[in-house]
């Protein structure tokens, strides 16, 4: 989260930073949770406790009794993948980018986006064909 000058620390909007998710490419998310982790970040960098970035954009939101979720990072995707039904209001939209899953967007699919999430900072890549297969009725057990 270091600037291009000395001493001088950027966080959150105005940041650009290494995108793991886009292999170190530079790029910048503008989402709470994303400021969250620059902040603490920069604050450890700040005290000479160099750290990386290691973060899966996660986003969510409730309107009108829907839950919308998204993860990772689509830049570049090239192709997608939709599961389930848009009549119903209830799917995950898979966007791919080199035959994986880059991002998920879904709405009324929970919790499975977090699940993927879970698995992308664990550093697993998803296959378009993995996503073709993911079963749609998983619940975590309670």
């Amino acid at each position: 989260m270091q600037t291009n000058l000395p001493n001088v620390f950027a966080a959150g909007d105005v940041a650009s930073f290494p995108v793991a998710l886009l292999g170190g490419k530079k790029g910048t998310i503008r989402h709470w949770q994303i400021a969250q982790a620059h902040g603490r970040i920069a604050a450890l960098n700040m005290l000479k406790q160099q750290e990386a970035l290691n973060t899966v954009p996660f986003f969510w939101t409730s309107l009108l009794g829907k839950s919308i979720r998204y993860t990772g990072c689509g830049e570049g995707y090239t192709d997608t993948v939709l599961r389930g039904d848009l009549d119903q209001r209830k799917f995950l939209l898979f966007y791919i980018r080199e035959e994986y899953v880059a991002a998920v967007a879904s709405l009324n699919m929970d919790p499975l986006v977090s699940m993927i999430a879970e698995s992308m900072y664990a550093g697993k890549r998803i296959s378009k064909a993995e996503a073709l297969a993911m079963p749609l009725d998983y619940q975590p057990p309670a």
